[in-house]
């Protein structure tokens, strides 16, 4: 079985390369009407890694989340899903896919270097508590990995439409098939928002299952560190918003300078020692 869900790994890493390739080519080259080919292998590679993921967790009697294998193939997964149901909601938004892809492409690529080697949970970590924590945790990766594709796409309209003028909106009609910059501007507050959410129940249950097996709610492990650090940014940002009026450019930039604490407290912090430290396995 491990070979067939390793397999299946595979063949949904290379659907998922396709179905990059095809957005980007669809984004540069203005090619609105393939990105129903990216969807459809986007869908095909979601379809294989699913399989592949319950396999592996048939055969390990736990989730995709001990090794660090495992980690990145669930974001990447909750990431493809997140899209593909934003994407079936609001059309316009699509061509996000041009960044979602590539980053859940290069999710699965680097997981595929790490040992595939079965971990059991230890006893001391056997709680429901830990899937509500990391399913949390990759519900608010996924939410503002999608609020950073509209936030580049925002940027990316504004600046076209500022080169442009309105003299130029014959120009822009692969531009204005995007939805309109007020509208990205709500949706991407909207995802920041569903992902501190999701982070705050992420760091919350974290610390009620800390508090039960080790008997203390916060021990400044790394990534407990690193995720009030992350909490920290988006709480600013989101009272930025609603206090001093924070919307388009500055609330954009904002979005993707936070997703760089997003990436070192989700995969870089697991490199340093703590209880998170199993990208070392």
């Amino acid at each position: 079985m491990a070979q067939i869900d390793w397999i299946l790994y595979l063949t949904a890493t290379t659907f998922y390369a396709l179905s990059s390739i095809i957005y980007i080519i669809s984004f540069v080259f203005k090619k609105e009407e393939k990105i129903k080919f990216a969807t459809g292998t986007a869908v095909a590679g979601l379809l294989f890694h699913s399989i592949s993921i319950a396999l592996r967790w048939i055969e390990t009697g736990h989730g995709p989340y001990i090794s660090m294998y495992e980690v990145l193939s669930k974001y990447a997964w909750f990431s493809v899903i997140i899209f593909l149901f934003v994407q079936n909601k609001y059309e316009k938004l699509k061509v996000a896919g041009f960044i979602i892809m590539p980053a859940s492409l290069l999710m699965m690529a680097v997981g595929s270097t790490y040992s595939r080697d079965i971990q059991m949970i230890p006893a001391s970590l056997r709680s429901y508590w830990l899937i509500t924590h990391v399913g949390f945790a990759s519900l608010a990766f996924g939410s503002i990995l999608i609020a950073v594709g509209i936030a580049v796409l925002y940027l990316l309209k504004e600046k076209r439409s500022k080169d442009t003028g309105d003299s130029g909106a014959k120009n822009l009609s692969f531009y204005d098939k995007l939805p309109d910059i007020k509208v990205m501007d709500d949706l991407m507050y909207r995802f920041v928002a569903s992902g501190f959410l999701f982070l705050t129940i992420m760091i919350g249950s974290g610390a009620v299952w800390a508090n039960q097996t080790w008997g203390r709610y916060w021990g400044w492990d790394p990534k407990e560190t690193w995720s009030l650090i992350t909490w920290l940014v988006y709480a600013a940002l989101l009272h930025s918003r609603m206090v001093r009026g924070w919307k388009g450019n500055k609330l954009a930039t904002m979005t993707i300078i936070g997703f760089c604490c997003v990436l070192f407290t989700y995969f870089g912090v697991n490199y340093l020692a703590g209880l998170h430290s199993y990208a070392q396995s």
